[in-house]
């Protein structure tokens, strides 16, 4: 099969995934970096001998999409004489080289939320619904919060007419929660029990060691 039509569905979705080239490709073509970046070319022509162009021994590996600010790496390799070719996420070539086997119907999540930092030590592989559970901060980028003064994921009940109240709301595993509160914080401490109880250890969480967009508690100096 070719890996350009080459694809796979998701765990528990009917959205699909290209199929990664195979692992000693990807492993003549680039290097770990030992940094962020996570991967830089090695030295490589396609055919050598005859090729003019090839990559030059530690350059820089992928480039930015528009929509999300993650890399891309655009790779092609010979099968016999046939030159095949695909554009892939570079996070997820750098998990196949680190760890070997990959599930490719798992997506590639970056623990620190960066979706720039692909070291391997920064990236495990999990659902799409898990991921999706961890995705809100990602979303302000692409999608600014109406009232970016409340916490991730509490928005104003516009529609509530009697004072103040607030929406909290998460997807997780295909499951919206949805609850109403009078107060941001408390909403925001609900939002971070419901991902602590069904997220687990698969939460992001910030340098406080707090699940994301949950309140920082004051502490007694």
């Amino acid at each position: 099969m070719h890996p350009t039509t080459g694809t796979i569905k998701l765990h528990g979705t009917n959205i699909n995934a290209k199929l990664l080239p195979p692992l000693e490709v990807l492993k003549a073509r680039y290097k770990f970096s030992g940094d962020h970046e996570g991967i830089v070319n090695r030295e490589f022509m396609l055919r050598p001998g005859k090729t003019r162009r090839g990559t030059k021994e530690g350059s820089p590996v992928g480039t930015y999409t528009t929509v999300n600010m993650r890399q891309q790496v655009e790779i092609t390799w010979l099968v016999g004489d046939e030159v095949w070719s695909g554009r892939y996420q570079k996070s997820r070539i750098v998990f196949k080289m680190a760890n070997e086997t990959f599930d490719e119907a798992l997506v590639v999540d970056h623990i620190d939320g960066n979706p720039n930092n692909n070291h391997p030590a920064n990236l495990r592989a999990i659902t799409f619904h898990e991921n999706a559970g961890n995705r809100a901060e990602a979303q302000l980028v692409k999608y600014p919060k109406r009232h970016p003064e409340l916490p991730q994921g509490v928005t104003r009940d516009t529609h509530y007419t009697s004072g103040k109240r607030y929406i909290a709301k998460v997807t997780i595993q295909g499951e919206v929660f949805r609850n109403y509160f009078e107060n941001p914080l408390a909403a925001a401490h609900w939002l971070a029990s419901i991902k602590e109880s069904r997220l687990g250890e698969l939460a992001r969480r910030n340098e406080k060691g707090l699940i994301e967009g949950a309140p920082v508690r004051p502490t007694m100096s």
